[in-house]
């Protein structure tokens, strides 16, 4: 087999173009795989709890900074690892209770929310419910106050967001794409066809004959 030059190249990207129909329906028939295994897998619903945590006797704070800085402290280690004795949950670690939890402050008011996501509705109940009540006793033990309170525990979970394994859906008919592309190529490089002047003679010696030019008669 002869070195892959330009020339080959070229007629690869021909051959590509020319076939392209059939990339096309190598696609189609990814997409169409892609959608059947989807519809057959299960629904993931993600659940999603809320508690509240309210600034009490501070009303003098000035809004943003030190509501800021609450925030940030939700998640800290010393928190979270309360949290994890709380539940007595072995199979939970700090870090996975870090990824399922988000915090934020509620408008211009002292009130923290601390939402939790989970495929398990009482799990992300619990979470978020420990995780108000870590709060408060940590910052009570920092600071020696108990300027926070437990503003509301999270009795029910509700559905955040519901999906199947949707990457299939794009792999797929990505994947089937490629496969039908170097498919094509393989067939165009594999043939017998002459693309170069210089293949039509490997071996001066394997030349028999030249055939000479015709000449029209007048």
């Amino acid at each position: 087999m002869h070195d892959l030059t330009f020339d080959d190249v070229k007629a690869l990207i021909l051959a590509l173009f020319k076939n392209k129909l059939l990339i096309f329906l190598f696609a189609l028939t990814g997409l169409c795989a892609g959608l059947l295994y989807s519809a057959r897998q299960p629904v993931v619903h993600i659940y999603g709890a809320t508690a509240t945590v309210s600034i009490v006797g501070q009303s003098n704070i000035s809004g943003g900074t030190i509501l800021t800085n609450y925030v940030d402290m939700i998640t800290s280690y010393r928190v979270i690892e309360h949290v994890v004795e709380l539940l007595e949950a072995e199979e939970l670690t700090a870090n996975q209770i870090r990824r399922m939890t988000s915090t934020a402050s509620r408008g211009n008011s002292h009130i923290l929310e601390i939402s939790v996501r989970n495929q398990s509705p009482q799990l992300a109940i619990l979470v978020a419910n420990a995780m108000a009540e870590s709060f408060v006793r940590q910052v009570s033990i920092v600071t020696g106050n108990n300027s926070l309170q437990v503003l509301d525990f999270s009795r029910s979970a509700n559905i955040v967001s519901s999906n199947r394994n949707e990457r299939i859906k794009l792999f797929a008919p990505f994947a089937a794409f490629v496969v039908g592309c170097a498919f094509i190529m393989a067939v165009e490089l594999s043939s017998k066809k002459l693309r170069l002047v210089k293949q039509c003679v490997t071996d001066p010696r394997e030349l028999l004959a030249v055939i000479p030019k015709s000449k029209r008669k007048k």
